[in-house]
Formats: C-alpha cells, sequence, structure tokens
C-alpha cells in the first residue's frame, strides 16, 4: 500500500470516527470513560506522550529525519506554518471550551497545567500526526519493513493524541479532527513542495535547517509544563542537534570541496 493511500485511509477512519460521535452524541461519556480507564497507566506516561506531541517534540523529530533526507526541511517547514495557520486560526475564532471548564475540575483527572480555552481542534493531535504522516512520506522502507515502521509511527503518534484525553486537555471530537487533519496537511505539504518549484531551493532548504536547530538547542533547556518531561526534552534536544550540526558541517564541507 503507498503511504499516501495509508495516510487517506487512516484519516477516513479518524473522520469516521468524528461522525459517529456526532451522531450518538457521545463526545462527553466518551471523554469521562477515556480519561478514567487510561490512567491504569502512571501520569509519567501520559505526560510524556503528550510531550511527544507537543511542537518543540515534533521539530526535534522532523529535523532529525530531514538531516538524513535534506528534501524533508522544505516540506517540514510548509507543515510547521500551514498547521499553525490552520490550528492557530481555528481555536480562537471557535473558542470551544475545554473538559475541565465544562465538567469541572473534580470530575476530570488532569495531569499537568489547567486548560478551559480554545479546546477545538486539538493542536497537540495534529501536531503528532502531521510529524508521523511526513515521517513515513519521506521514509525510505518498503515491503514488510515498510509496514512495520508506519505501525510503529502512527501508533506512537496516535497514542501521543490519546493522551490528550488522559491529561484531561482535549474532548475525543478535538482529537480525531486535529489528527485526521495532521494526516491531510502531511500530504499537502509534501505535494505544494513538489509542486512549486521556488519551495524546493536550498535556500529554504538551509533557513529551515537554521531554524530547526536553533529550536533543538532551545530544546535541551526547555521546562514543559507536565511533570517528569525533563529527561525527554534534553535527550530529544540533543540527539536532534547533534543530528542537524552533522548535516550542517557535511553541507558546509560540501560547498568548500565545489568551491575548490
Amino acid at each position: 500500500m503507498k503511504t499516501e493511500t495509508l495516510l487517506y485511509l487512516v484519516s477516513s477512519l479518524l473522520l469516521a470516527g468524528v461522525v459517529v460521535l456526532s451522531i450518538t452524541d457521545a463526545n462527553v461519556s466518551l471523554f469521562l470513560w477515556l480519561n478514567q480507564h487510561l490512567q491504569v497507566l502512571p501520569d509519567t506516561f501520559w505526560s510524556n506522550m503528550t510531550f511527544v506531541a507537543d511542537t518543540l517534540f515534533a521539530v526535534a523529530v522532523l529535523g532529525s529525519v530531514a538531516s538524513l533526507r535534506p528534501a524533508m526541511f522544505n516540506s517540514g517547514l510548509v507543515l510547521l506554518i500551514l498547521g499553525a495557520l490552520f490550528v492557530q486560526g481555528l481555536k480562537p475564532a471557535l473558542d470551544i471550551l475545554r473538559p475541565a471548564a465544562v465538567l469541572g475540575t473534580d470530575a476530570v483527572h488532569i495531569i499537568g497545567p489547567v486548560l478551559k480555552n480554545h479546546s477545538f481542534p486539538s493542536g497537540h493531535s495534529f501536531t503528532a500526526l502531521a510529524t508521523a504522516g511526513l515521517v513515513l512520506l519521506y521514509s525510505p522502507f518498503t515491503g514488510s519493513r515498510g509496514a512495520l515502521v508506519s505501525v510503529l509511527v502512527l501508533g506512537t503518534a496516535l497514542t501521543a493524541a490519546l493522551s490528550r484525553a488522559a491529561v484531561g486537555a482535549h474532548w475525543p471530537m478535538d482529537i480525531l479532527v486535529g489528527s485526521a487533519a495532521g494526516l491531510l496537511f502531511a500530504i499537502l505539504a509534501k505535494t505544494l513542495t513538489e509542486k512549486l518549484s521556488w519551495l524546493q531551493s536550498r535556500g529554504i532548504e538551509w533557513f529551515s535547517a537554521a531554524l530547526l536547530t536553533i529550536t533543538c538547542i532551545s530544546l535541551i533547556f526547555h521546562e514543559s509544563n507536565y511533570p517528569a518531561t525533563r529527561p525527554l526534552c534534553v535527550i530529544s534536544g540533543v540527539l536532534s542537534t547533534a543530528l542537524l550540526l552533522r548535516y550542517g558541517w557535511q553541507t558546509w564541507q560540501a560547498r568548500q570541496a565545489r568551491a575548490g
């Protein structure tokens, strides 16, 4: 199965879940069930999984993969811009209340900060699935190995998205729409980059690489609002920064060789 087909299939299933939730009016009841039953796993697990869906961690992933697949620098920058416009445009425009605001903090198991506004769509869910989608679109693996990579990457991203219910931050509808949109925007970002020649320029590649490198360095010193995520911040920041600096050094050496 082609990667694009897989992403379209998963996004269709997620949107089908939105339809079912709308018809059955089960958004609140499903949230309460998830928020309660997901606590079978410790708060530390869900805290770290929700940070996996954070934009800073996504930048670390995008930068690490792009350092090995440089064409991804361009489409990654396009994805970050389009995603920010989509998510940050809808959130204040719709201004839907979050579970803690509707149900009260006593009825919701909350991990991390108490969030009450701008619920729809889930930005973390969008980020997790958009990142996973773009990584898979540039994955060199095929056959059974490609299938295994797809399962691992999508499984991790979907778990990260699900964490938004576990930490008490989002309704299931927010998560489903954000996740589906993330996959579709990943396809859109790659398609636009391939169709528009000016988006393929080395200047954009280098600008994106520099921006991602600076962000990954800041990740090393980042203090998350979610408990027990500091080790993940440091490890992901150090690894991604090292890979990006390696890419920068190799790129500089290649330019020197051509100039000589």
